[in-house]
């Protein structure tokens, strides 16, 4: 009986220990399960916050719509990052730098599109914002371009119409090089024969040498005596010549005060061409003459108020240059104007040189200052012919009754009188000496010539007016 009951006790204090040691690792696992319960929940916590930076909840409903479909099993995030780095590519040209992020991406763009937009200067329209906009600049770029191509295109037929006009020239020069090298050689041919006449001569003037002085020096003798006669009836006609002058001035005089002469300078107002349209917003004139009036690029015209008469200096109230041209019409782009006294339709526009029906003639005569530094230009009157020749004008050498203008410039300036030491370290001295005397003589008798056959004479400065290229004058030096 006692062995019995020894067995149960032991039987109940297993059962004990049994029941404690299953409550122990009840309690551990209890708190274990707590532990990690905690530890999930701020992990989702955590990752919550980190979503609803990446995308708010009312986003991340719409994720599909933003990002649109997943690119190569990316997520939606990748998908975004693609899309950046794509239009990256395409505004920049080239891949987009790893690791950087997008905020970095879009500042290179944006920093490139400004700049870009920046450099084109002159051809960026403010009408399109000074950033953004990227596509709307470039077609207004090809719109730009597409004119610039057009107006290229005429050009070409300009130039072939100049490549005619070489052609012409050149066979002309080629004519007239044939009919020199054959006046050359009539040339020689007297000049052999006068040097044959004079290896005669000299035969004879060996043989009767006393016999030909003495009769040498008896015509001598006779020229000298008639030069004498000569020189006094040449002194009494330039004295009634004088006297013959001066009456004639006094009646000049006399008749200025009873009608006075006409204006010899009209012809250089005369309207070559009339206004149809004027484009003020944009600095736009039309003309009614075109390249059947012999109307070109580059050509400049100044413009006069029609109720008003020209001013003394010859400064009109506006000038233009034609840019665009057409058969029978032109445009032409206004280089200086008057905000004060515009541009009207009935305002006279005139080219001293250029005549759409004729080519006037020009004398050029004195020394001019192109670039305005006070000094003469040694080329400055060849500058003045090519430019009367460009715009259809014609120069002669001369004075005479066919001459429609003459443009002079300062005359040259008188050199001193040498001394024979300079003769003798420069044997020049002495001809540049004369040659200044003769370019001062021939410079007064020019404008006297001018004045007896009431030709218009213009200086520089009315001259450059007169064609309305004064302004470009100035801007090209």
């Amino acid at each position: 009986m006692a062995a019995r009951q020894g067995t149960q006790s032991n039987a109940m204090l297993y059962t004990l220990i049994t029941f404690v040691a299953l409550f122990v690792i009840a309690t551990v696992c209890a708190v274990i399960f707590y532990i990690k319960s905690e530890e999930h929940r701020t992990s989702d916590e955590a990752s919550e916050a980190m979503l609803a930076k990446v995308a708010n909840r009312s986003e991340q409903g719409k994720l599909a719509k933003i990002a649109g479909k997943p690119i190569d099993n990316k997520s939606y995030l990748g998908t975004m990052e693609q899309i950046v780095n794509d239009l990256y590519k395409i505004i920049l040209g080239k891949e987009a730098p790893a690791d950087t992020p997008a905020t970095v991406k879009l500042n290179e763009v944006s920093m490139t599109s400004n700049a870009t937009l920046r450099e084109l200067g002159t051809d960026f329209s403010p009408a399109l914002g000074e950033s953004g906009a990227l596509l709307a600049h470039i077609n207004d770029l090809k719109q730009k371009v597409d004119a610039a191509r057009a107006e290229l295109n005429n050009s070409g037929g300009l130039i072939k119409d100049l490549q005619v006009d070489l052609e012409d020239t050149t066979a002309q020069l080629g004519q007239e090089r044939q009919l020199y090298k054959e006046e050359l050689g009539q040339l020689q041919s007297t000049l052999d024969q006068v040097r044959n006449s004079f290896d005669e001569l000299k035969v004879v003037w060996q043989k009767e040498q006393d016999d030909l002085i003495l009769d040498m020096e008896n015509k001598l003798e006779t020229a000298q005596t008639t030069i004498r006669t000569k020189q006094l009836d040449l002194e009494q006609t330039t004295k009634k010549l004088e006297e013959t002058s001066q009456e004639r001035d006094d009646a000049l005089v006399k008749l200025d005060t009873i009608k006075p002469k006409p204006a010899i300078e009209v012809q250089a107002y005369q309207p070559d061409a009339k206004i149809v349209r004027i484009d003020l917003q944009n600095g736009i004139v039309y003309l009614n003459v075109g390249t059947n009036n012999r109307i070109y690029r580059g050509l400049t015209f100044a413009i006069y108020d029609s109720n008003k008469p020209i001013p003394e200096s010859g400064e009109g109230k506006a000038e233009i240059e034609v840019f665009q041209t057409s058969a029978q019409a032109c445009a032409a782009r206004i280089i200086k104007s008057d905000k004060k006294n515009p541009i009207v339709k009935e305002d006279i526009v005139a080219n001293l040189i250029w005549d759409s029906k004729s080519s006037n003639r020009f004398v050029v005569a004195g020394n001019f200052d192109m670039d305005n530094n006070g000094k003469p230009d040694l080329d400055g009157r060849q500058r003045v012919i090519e430019m009367i020749q460009r715009w259809g004008g014609v120069v002669a050498d001369e004075i005479t009754i066919d001459i429609d203008f003459v443009v002079i410039g300062t005359p040259s300036d008188l050199l001193s009188r040498p001394s024979q030491d300079e003769i003798d370290a420069d044997p020049m001295a002495q001809m540049r000496y004369e040659q200044s005397i003769q370019q001062i003589k021939d410079y007064n008798n020019l404008l006297k010539k001018a004045g007896e056959l009431s030709i218009p004479v213009f200086n520089q400065k009315r001259f450059l007016y007169l064609i309305g290229y004064e302004t470009l004058a100035n801007k090209n030096i």
